[in-house]
């Protein structure tokens, strides 16, 4: 019909520890948002907890950084740039979770304001 559609008629939830080649990623992000779906990341970013846990490696010598410790670096006509991971990231809705305890609770809250978008709509 021709009347107004539902902004965000289902929800996609990713979750990952939000390291991917943000360039591939940014199309399908936006043919989500076009067809009514809502990409949601959640980033599980266990940095903190690999720090505890010494049989955890992740990175250069066992050490596992944060998504937020994270930078991107490009190179423009010859000229090197370095900025903060998330600045330019690709999905409009994310979360970070540091502590995967948290994680149900999250979900729970996450899938709860999206109930309350659409029924609100």
């Amino acid at each position: 019909g021709s009347g107004p559609t539902r902004p965000f008629c289902q929800v996609m939830l990713i979750i990952s520890d939000g390291r991917f080649n943000k360039a591939k990623v940014r199309p399908w992000v936006h043919t989500a948002l076009a067809r009514q779906q809502l990409p949601l990341l959640v980033i599980v970013d266990s940095a903190l907890e690999a720090k505890d846990d010494k049989s955890q490696t992740g990175g250069k010598n066992g050490k596992s950084r944060s998504v937020f410790e994270l930078k991107n670096v490009s190179y423009e006509g010859g000229k090197c740039n370095v900025v903060p991971y998330l600045q330019d990231f690709p999905f409009p809705y994310y979360v970070v979770v540091q502590d995967l305890q948290t994680l149900p609770s999250i979900l729970s809250d996450v899938l709860k304001q999206w109930f309350e978008l659409v029924a609100a709509a």
